[in-house]
């Protein structure tokens, strides 16, 4: 069964999944800044135009069903609707969409929103570890700051927190406010199932039992965010807008924090670098990078590509002793230098940070297999992100692609 945390181990189709959950998020958090904005800027339907804008770019993800390419998803998606072109081409189209549609008349402000909604949409995909062509069509290149991974539930709760807080504090009546503590045990009930639900399914990944602790921890942080807002009944005074905007600094801090620990973590990757060179020499050092893990701005996967593998570490940014790191060799013959010629497999290794080639013969078929150590986890128990080539005894090409899981 596919958990969460096995976003690695599924084809590029059934990502799909993985993209609309990241959607969801992304369309929270343009409802949280709209809701921010000053109510004049706002306008009638200021939260509906940041908040479809927001998720808009993400439409790319149906060249998967209405391609024919089974490489549609690494060549399309996080293309043109994530540019900066593709921005200045949508945002009057959208902007004039909702004129038409809507009772908000001010084009002006309409366009305003929309580009904020797709801007943000770009600034959440550029912070993960897939890639964005940001700069698209002019260069393809895929952007990344690897600040966050592409399901953070933390980024996600920071988003949706606020909102909810003001729909639990929204009344003003003293006589209708008992409805508030209803409202947020609803709340902190859904909240708290959902925290176990996600505990239980990651716990194996950390080769540990259910957390009970956690999820007391988990249950008294949520039954205090929303309490607190009750105490001299400070949240009923509150407008929905100040709630929100205290949401977007908290967010901010948070993104702070990332970025903070994504530095300490890129050094300890640099550190390990010196000193391994200062040991070997054997292969050159063509890149690196710190890529975040699930469940913690604090963990990382450090990698290094050189010409002969990848090494790969697991750490946290608090761990006293230096991280251990494994190197995975890369298979280099005939079959892997005719393989990387083959159109499919230049597009995955475009796509590919830190590839890693393996070479098995079988059958009399000659496989050459390979995988982005970016998206292996720590307790992965197969390779991730597996590309095929499958040549038969006379070195013709048999297939060439994803293998069905």
């Amino acid at each position: 069964m596919t958990t969460l945390l096995d976003l690695d181990a599924t084809t590029p189709q059934n990502r799909s999944s993985y993209f609309a959950m990241d959607t969801i998020s992304t369309g929270i958090g343009g409802a949280l800044l709209a809701k921010a904005l000053p109510e004049d800027w706002r306008g009638p339907r200021g939260t509906w135009a940041v908040t479809l804008a927001s998720v808009v770019p993400d439409a790319d993800v149906f060249a998967d069903f209405l391609s024919n390419d089974p490489l549609a998803d690494l060549t399309q998606h996080r293309g043109f609707t994530h540019s900066l072109v593709g921005v200045a081409v949508m945002a009057p189209l959208l902007a004039l969409l909702l004129w038409r549609f809507t009772r908000d008349k001010n084009y002006k402000r309409l366009l305003g929103l929309v580009t904020l909604g797709l801007l943000w949409h770009l600034f959440t995909d550029l912070s993960t570890s897939w890639g964005t062509m940001v700069f698209y069509p002019f260069n393809r290149d895929r952007v990344v700051w690897d600040w966050i991974f592409i399901i953070d539930f933390f980024f996600t709760g920071f988003l949706l927190l606020p909102q909810l807080l003001a729909w639990t504090y929204r009344e003003r009546d003293s006589g209708e406010r008992a409805g508030a503590l209803r409202r947020g045990a609803l709340l902190w009930g859904l909240l708290a199932a959902f925290a176990a639900l996600v505990i239980r399914l990651v716990s194996p990944f950390f080769g540990a039992n259910f957390q009970w602790g956690l999820l007391a921890l988990v249950g008294g942080v949520l039954a205090a965010i929303f309490l607190a807002p009750a105490l001299r009944e400070w949240g009923f005074r509150q407008s929905r807008a100040v709630l929100c905007r205290i949401g977007v600094a908290v967010f901010a801090a948070y993104i702070g924090l990332c970025v903070v620990s994504h530095a300490l973590a890129v050094r300890r990757v640099e550190q390990f670098l010196t000193s391994q060179q200062q040991a070997e020499a054997r292969h050159q050092v063509e890149s690196l990078a710190a890529i975040p893990q699930p469940l913690s701005p604090f963990r990382w996967s450090g990698l290094i590509l050189t010409s002969g593998g990848v090494y790969q570490g697991w750490f946290s940014v608090f761990d006293e002793n230096p991280p251990e790191f494994e190197f995975f060799p890369s298979a280099a013959n005939d079959y892997v230098a005719r393989a990387k010629e083959v159109s499919e497999a230049k597009t995955y290794l475009w796509f590919a940070r830190f590839p890693v080639a393996r070479y098995r013969a079988e059958g009399g078929r000659h496989i050459v297999e390979w995988t982005d150590r970016r998206f292996n986890a720590v307790r992965q128990r197969n390779p991730a992100f597996v590309f095929r080539v499958v040549f038969n005894e006379q070195g013709q090409v048999l297939s060439a692609g994803f293998p069905e899981p």
